[in-house]
């Protein structure tokens, strides 16, 4: 959440209230680029403890295809702010935070399902994982959006970068808890020599 929490108060700076032409370019590179770093810090982090649990897990692979959807889904869903102008009152707490579950929601199946295509032949059940994430997205989004849309135009970077850090952490920690639960136990875990159908 920092990263794409800077990015989008620096594509503020660079953009104005109004960007147009090279201006939005540059502020949407600049959201795109947090995201992506928010998206490599997501899959880097989930690689870490999996690798620990599945032996054969390909680190790699989960990384890449976390960043991908991941990050540009973050960055894509940043873009209306970033592009639009700042004028006026934004939408009341309670519909951001309807838009962030169903965004949620609809990420965590995607997000979910790609990542279960590299858990297939290291886990029983690969589809749970769509499960996981389609239960821990929709509150951890609902946390992201309200860090995101606390700060106003006139918050300093520094003050945005430590409101990030802070709604990352907590966002983290609840996607976390929620997705732990479905983590595979001992039984779960293929064996090179099990050759067990995936569901």
């Amino acid at each position: 959440m920092t990263a794409a929490a800077l990015a989008a108060k620096l594509a503020q700076r660079i953009s104005g209230d109004a960007p147009q032409g090279r201006d939005a370019a540059l502020a949407l590179a600049v959201v795109v680029a947090g995201g992506l770093v928010e998206g490599v810090a997501l899959g880097v982090l989930q690689a870490h403890g999996l690798r620990r649990l599945l032996p054969r897990f390909d680190a790699g692979r989960w990384v890449v295809v976390t960043t991908v959807v991941a990050g540009l889904g973050w960055a894509g869903a940043s873009v209306p702010g970033v592009l639009g102008s700042d004028g006026g009152d934004g939408p009341p707490l309670l519909v951001v935070l309807a838009g962030a579950v169903a965004l949620g929601a609809v990420m965590g199946a995607v997000l979910g399902a790609v990542q279960a295509l590299v858990l297939r032949g290291l886990v029983r059940r690969p589809g749970r994982w769509v499960l996981a994430n389609v239960a821990g997205w929709p509150l951890a989004m609902a946390v992201i959006f309200v860090g995101a849309t606390t700060p106003g135009s006139t918050w300093s970077i520094p003050a945005v970068t430590a409101l990030g850090t802070v709604t990352g952490l907590v966002a983290g920690t609840v996607l976390g808890v929620i997705t732990g639960r479905f983590l595979p136990g001992p039984d779960e875990i293929v064996q090179p020599h099990d050759g067990i159908p995936q569901r």
